[in-house]
């Protein structure tokens, strides 16, 4: 087991323009052994992920594999090296077979033909082993999310993985489904001698799989050390006291020093309201938002944050528990009905779900209201140019609005998306992580784009992973924590970054 080496970090640091991402961190993945990394939203662990996985090189520091210096220009410098990465978004192609997926870029061969055969049978073989109720000729499109990342898993390994990096592996499944994993990756250790790194913030789990346990805060090793040493007390600590010093609290954020926030006694009237939301991953979610206010939401990854944002919407079902929007009644069957009903919401992944690519800035932006332009079956053409001018006109984009939208910056993709959201005239705004993978300056503008919206009376309700943009755009903030949301907004006098990891982690341990 020895003899397949460490796979180690030294004193490795990343840093983009004055952004630290990593500061002089180091971490031994020994082979035979699950190491458990933990640690608070933007901590460093994707990033540190990325270095190991080749996709990015570290500014300082070095990558060794039992002893050895390696550098890695891609990530399948990485995987021919036997490193392998299963990333919370599974990269499986789901139009193509079982067979095709595991043998994809490294088919069998038998004379000028593909050997069909052989690779179905190890398809087969590795199906069984793995647990996954499929066959090689089976489409992945059929599998449920949790037998996808079992297959991601026998990938890998069937390629000679010697090291797993694993991204928060669990957080689209059922408790059932996560023992299931658990048990694999503990075999894949103990029996097949790999070196693995699970990312995870799921104590119950970390210690019931983990050798080791390492803990990332603000970029940097705050806590390391045995499983079977370490309290889960000390775990939440290293990683909520590490937020503690420096950090801004409540008003002191770009909102709330110029005096934009309408919440607290201010606020108006209950413009939305959930009442025990309950089923398909919510557990009981409570909350209210007035009118002008910007209600934030934190939690940590799988927390059932987004899945409330997309209940709201529509495009998922709460099969228990009700919502009210503007005094009545309000469940949504589709995201046109929660439109219709002045709902409008800008999604995480805006290049996936958030835009059609292919199109322009401006038809982009017209998409949702275009029933409200027409008349007798043809489309007024000249109003709807004048209304996307009028919503364009009041965001700060740079770049042709005429050309395809991905012409575009991705800072100014996404304020297209909020020109589209503020045209449909809502009176609720929901924000998945609304400034994701945008520049400071970006930012800003987005920012004061939020603080318009709710001085002039509208609610939002904005998902954020960064507790300083929480603290910079909210009035209050609520957390949620295994799908479960109470609405109690953590007190002001208490706000900060500290106090949103602790809320956020109390349930954890």
């Amino acid at each position: 087991m020895s003899a397949r080496g460490t796979l180690a970090v030294v004193g490795a640091s990343k840093w983009y323009g004055a952004t630290k991402a990593l500061t002089d961190v180091s971490l031994d993945i020994p082979a035979g052994e699950v190491v458990a990394l933990v640690g608070h939203n933007g901590a460093g662990k994707s990033t540190l992920l990325r270095l190991l996985s080749g996709a990015e090189t570290p500014n300082a520091g070095s990558i060794s594999i039992n002893g050895r210096p390696v550098i890695f220009a891609s990530p399948a410098e990485a995987g021919m090296a036997g490193i392998a990465c299963v990333y919370q978004e599974l990269s499986l192609i789901g139009e193509l077979t079982v067979a095709e997926n595991l043998f994809l870029g490294v088919e069998k061969e038998n004379g000028p033909l593909l050997d069909r055969r052989a690779m179905n049978r190890a398809a087969d073989a590795l199906c069984l082993e793995y647990g996954i109720p499929a066959t090689a000729g089976d489409p992945v499109a059929g599998l449920s999310v949790a037998h996808r990342q079992l297959l991601e898993v026998a990938r890998a390994i069937h390629r000679d993985a010697r090291f797993l990096l694993l991204d928060e592996p669990t957080t689209a499944l059922e408790q059932k489904q996560i023992d299931e994993l658990l048990v694999v990756i503990r075999r894949l250790a103990r029996e097949r001698g790999i070196g693995i790194l699970f990312i995870d913030h799921k104590l119950d789990e970390v210690f019931a799989v983990a050798d080791r346990i390492v803990g990332l805060s603000n970029g940097q090793v705050v806590l390391s050390g045995d499983a079977d040493r370490i309290g889960r007390e000390d775990v939440v600590e290293a990683i909520v006291g590490a937020g503690q010093d420096g950090m801004p609290s409540a008003g002191q954020g770009h909102r709330h020093s110029r005096g934009a926030g309408l919440g607290g006694k201010d606020a108006g009237d209950v413009v939305f309201e959930a009442r025990g939301l309950a089923g398909n991953g919510l557990q009981g979610v409570s909350l209210k938002v007035r009118a002008g206010e910007v209600l934030g939401i934190y939690g940590l990854i799988g927390s059932g944050r987004s899945r409330f944002l997309r209940t709201v919407y529509g495009v998922e079902a709460a099969p228990e528990g009700t919502m009210v929007l503007g005094g009545k009644a309000f469940a949504p069957a589709d995201p046109e009905r929660a439109i219709a009903a002045g709902v409008a919401f800008l999604s995480e992944e805006r290049k996936s779900d958030g835009f059609i690519p292919q199109m322009t800035s401006i038809d982009n932006v017209l998409m949702p209201v275009l029933e409200r332009y027409l008349s007798a079956g043809l489309l007024n053409w000249s109003a709807l140019r004048k209304a996307a001018a009028a919503a364009l006109g009041r965001v700060p984009i740079r770049g042709d609005v005429s050309q395809p939208i991905t012409a575009l910056s991705g800072g100014n993709q996404q304020k297209v998306l909020f020109a589209r959201a503020l045209l449909q005239a809502p009176r609720l705004l929901l924000l998945d992580e609304p400034t994701k993978g945008v520049d400071i300056g970006a930012k800003a503008e987005i920012y004061e784009i939020i603080a318009d919206f709710a001085r002039s009376g509208g609610s939002v309700l904005v998902v954020s992973s960064e507790e300083e943009e929480l603290l910079d755009v909210a009035d209050r903030v609520v957390v949620f924590r295994k799908g479960a949301c109470d609405g109690v907004a953590i007190p002001e006098a208490e706000l900060s970054v500290a106090a949103l990891r602790r809320h956020a982690w109390s349930q954890a341990a």
